[in-house]
């Protein structure tokens, strides 16, 4: 990432601060919810632990609704998208909302360009709004005044609707039975829709207000506005600050009764219908959105969307956008064996998919659509953490995701041109131009160079993924061999003949200006190598210093610990994020097995807690393919998404503490673990390199319709056996764990699930099922007994009892506690045979970092540790042994 958490949040302007300031207040006033504007949650709080989860509701969908009945606490607003226009939405299911955030209204590829500053990612105004009030007055009472009940809000992820229901009684008394269906339609990416469906409970009449609400919009130009009141239809147009970019809205009203424009400044029109008690009204709202990024004329197109899907209708819109997210869904990955887990995983594929789009040449920010978080500008978290889960399963977007880089190569040529290089340097953080657009007071704008490797890494994935020649060859190469001279340009020869390159940031963004970076350095080299390798595939002449460099590129390495030190001169200070371990994934640095573990043991440690989200995913990676005797791999899945996902819609924060939201980067690193962690899969020109293996805690996980050179194929991985199954395609060669077949369509190929937690111990604890009444989301139960020394159990709450079950009875003879640094000033050691019958067997007290109790050979299947009075900072259980 290019900035601390607290940094990354960009200045906010005056209107948003104050929105802010408001939240706070009515934080702290602890005022009462009201649909829109009024609620107690503060702004991304940190993540409240697994026991107050239970507001997340379960209906039955097997994860794929989420939904909630208390939008007052620890609630943050989703948000819906269809990959060109995304819509983070309020509690009240339409509308604009400041609190607990800011709701924003997205398009991708709109930037805003104001003088004497970077781009900026603008919000459109809200186009969701759909008010209801009583009465024939103009001044409507919508939802922000009277009472509401019966309140639920739903997110289905299979079809992106957002569905909010609840009882309004307005301030006279009188009642009606609202439900609002939202939808960003797949299917036609330039329409969303918004469905009211209202059973009033009296008999007279209400008002509708379709409303463009401007309250939402930042960086764009006052509007134009336009009417037509014999189409139901209304519009406005805004010029991006700064450029010459025109972005429409238009909305087209299907209601009963008499429809006109409310005029003014205000862009809005209103339906006055006669109501009877008991009968149902429905009011649809078409909204239509276009920019002259993509339409010659925008407001044209808008209007033209938004008349096209008026005459199509509710039902058969909302019909056709599930069927092209149906589409989508074949190719998914779930997991089974724990439920949360598995709504987590649903819930970052879909928020990741409602991002982007096949056919769109525009990248997502770390923030996707969901916001303009870090002003929407694209960094390496594209490449690096959203990218390759994509490619695995939908290789057509993850093609138009690189597209943006080649749109791009022209300014980036100019850019190391610029600063005395040649090839191709990639800016940091880039937005419409393609150049530069750090923000000044930021250092990576200069130093962290490595995203021009991480780019190429992503080109030579897809071809590897694809095998597609003609892209290579018209559009991938381009970038390989400009970002190949520019390293030959970039590094100083040294005396004895190797090369360094100096003065860079790496990914560990809390050092800056440093010399040999071990990422940079090893990632320029294979960038490097590829385009050596893309020009013998074509039969062409590869520049020979493009070789010459990347061997004598210097890779700090020091003999005597086994490590990769992170940089010339690096003393083992804390790191901010993943660095040397993405040496191994996604990178597959040549390495010995002990060198990874030795790096692991190295950085995990000395890795900032409250650091970005997408760490623990390499880590968690790197220990599946380690596979050493445990289930480390787990610890790092929980740790990687349980302390940053927020309830109740399962989205990713940057950090523990908040940061961008929804945090893409942190969604796709998640999703790695299981698309290449878990399975083991690795991308090879002329074959997919598997190797399955299964946590104990899960029962299974099942990754439907993984791409590869134009196959289509299925991998189950099971508790003792995979199934990997060519759906269509040529035959397919595939490499397990050293053995190869080739895999014709219709065939299944079936191998043993890898199991690291059966590896023989006389540890009668390791992996076995823990519990904890109480844990820090970064230090879960299972860290205790997962046989990584660097992982460990920490309590959130004080006076916590950690219980491991052996599943039966068992003779105990000892009980050994690793507290490290960290341990308490008393436990006491209980056992049960049946859980319900529980006899102290020692109480320990002292300053020891490891303790050894002799249980006497006792009998038991349950072992509970009870922790007296340490509170949320205390002690740290590493491991817990029985035998």
């Amino acid at each position: 990432m290019c900035s601390s958490p607290l940094r990354r949040n960009w200045p906010i302007g005056p209107r948003r601060a104050e929105a802010a300031a408001k939240s706070a207040l009515s934080a702290a006033l602890a005022v009462a919810f009201v649909f829109t504007t009024q609620s107690s949650a503060a702004a991304i709080p940190r993540s409240t632990g697994a026991a107050e989860w239970g507001k997340v509701a379960t209906d039955g969908s097997g994860g794929w609704v989420l939904s909630t009945d208390d939008a007052q606490r620890d609630y943050h607003p989703t948000f819906v998208g269809n990959g060109y226009l995304g819509a983070r939405i309020p509690a009240a299911g339409q509308g604009w909302a400041d609190k607990p955030i800011p709701t924003q209204f997205e398009l991708a590829g709109l930037y805003s360009t104001p003088p004497d500053t970077t781009a900026v990612k603008p919000s459109l105004p809200a186009w969701s709004s759909l008010d209801i009030s009583e009465g024939e007055s103009s001044a409507s009472a919508a939802l922000g005044a009277g009472k509401v009940s019966k309140y639920r809000q739903s997110l289905d992820l299979r079809t992106g609707t957002l569905t909010t229901t609840a009882r309004w009684t307005s301030p006279s008394g009188r009642t009606a039975d609202l439900r609002y269906r939202l939808v960003a339609d797949r299917a036609r990416k330039h329409v969303a829709v918004v469905h009211l469906e209202m059973v009033p409970r009296w008999t007279g009449t209400a008002t509708v207000t379709d409303l463009i609400d401007d309250r939402a919009a930042e960086h764009l130009k006052s509007p134009v506005r336009g009417s037509s009141e014999d189409k139901h239809q209304v519009w406005e147009t805004r010029r991006a600050e700064g450029n010459s970019t025109q972005v429409a809205i238009a909305s087209q009203l299907d209601a009963p009764g008499r429809i006109t424009p409310m005029g003014g400044d205000v862009t809005g029109q209103r339906a006055t219908v006669r109501v009877t008690a008991g009968v149902p009204v429905n009011v649809t709202k078409f909204v239509g959105i276009a920019s002259t990024q993509d339409s010659t004329d925008a407001l044209a197109t808008a209007r033209q969307q938004s008349a096209d899907a008026t005459r199509v209708g509710w039902a058969r819109l909302t019909a056709e956008n599930a069927a092209a997210w149906r589409k989508l869904w074949r190719a998914r990955v779930e997991v089974q064996g724990d439920s949360r887990l598995r709504r987590q995983v649903l819930a970052s594929q879909f928020y990741l998919l409602a991002s982007v789009r096949a056919g769109s040449p525009w990248s997502p920010s770390p923030a996707g659509l969901s916001s303009d978080g870090y002003n929407g500008h694209v960094f390496w978290d594209t490449e690096t953490w959203m990218y390759p889960s994509v490619l695995a399963q939908h290789p057509d977007i993850a093609k138009s995701m690189l597209q943006y880089r080649i749109n791009r190569i022209d300014a980036a040529r100019k850019y190391a041109k610029d600063g005395g290089y040649s090839g191709t340097r990639f800016p940091w953080e880039s937005a419409l131009s393609g150049l530069e657009d750090t923000p000044s007071w930021a250092s990576t704008g200069r130093y962290e160079q490595h995203i021009s490797s991480d780019i190429s890494l992503a080109v030579w994935q897809y071809w590897l993924a694809t095998g597609d020649r003609t892209w290579l060859r018209d559009k991938g190469a381009e970038i390989l061999r400009g970002v190949a001279d520019f390293w030959v340009s970039r590094v100083t020869r040294n005396a004895d003949g190797s090369s360094s390159i100096n003065g860079v940031t790496p990914p560990d963004e809390y050092v800056e200006n440093i010399d040999d970076s071990a990422y940079t350095n090893m990632a320029a080299r294979d960038s490097l190598r590829f385009a050596v390798q893309a020009a013998k595939i074509f039969g062409q002449p590869a520049n020979p210093q493009w070789s010459r460099v990347a061997d004598s590129l210097r890779i700090p390495f020091d003999a005597k610990t086994g490590t990769h030190p992170e940089y010339d001169g690096y003393a083992g200070k804390r790191i901010k994020q993943a660095d040397v371990v993405l040496m191994r994934y996604p990178w597959e640095n040549p390495q010995s097995a002990e060198v990874t573990r030795a790096d692991m043991a190295r950085y995990v440690p000395r890795t900032d807690p409250d650091g970005p989200s997408m760490t623990d995913s390499v880590h968690s990676i790197i220990s599946s393919e380690l596979g050493d005797p445990g289930c480390a791999a787990m610890t790092y899945t929980k740790r990687s998404v349980d302390p940053f996902i927020r309830a109740p819609f399962e989205q990713f924060a940057e950090a523990r503490s908040g940061g961008a939201f929804t945090f893409m980067t942190g969604t796709g690193g998640f999703l790695q673990e299981f698309l290449y962690g878990y399975s083991g899969m690795r991308w090879r020109d002329d074959r997919v390199y598997l190797d399955p293996t299964l946590p104990p805690q899960l029962t299974g996980i099942s990754m439907r319709e993984l791409s590869w050179q134009g196959r289509k194929f299925t991998m189950e991985i099971g508790p003792h056996q995979t199934t990997v199954r060519l759906l269509n395609g040529a035959a397919m060669p595939v490499e397990v764990r050293g053995h190869s077949k080739n895999l014709r369509p219709g065939q299944q190929l079936k191998v043993p699930t890898r199991r690291p937690d059966l590896a023989p111990t006389i540890d009668l604890a390791r992996c076995a099922a823990i519990s904890a009444d109480s844990s820090d989301p970064s230090s879960p139960a299972v860290a205790a007994v997962d046989g990584d020394a660097q992982t460990f159990w920490q309590a959130k709450t004080p006076d916590p009892a950690l219980t491991v079950n052996l599943e039966r009875p068992r003779r105990l003879r000892t009980l050994t506690a690793d507290w490290g640094d960290e341990r308490p000033k008393q436990y006491t050691v209980e056992l049960s045979r049946d859980g319900h019958h529980w006899t102290p067997a020692a109480t320990v007290e002292g300053g020891q970092t490891k303790d050894t109790v002799d249980l006497e050979e006792r009998t038991a299947a349950l072992v509970r540790l009870k922790i007296g009075g340490e509170g949320d900072d205390g002690p740290q259980l590493h491991s817990l042994t029985l035998r």
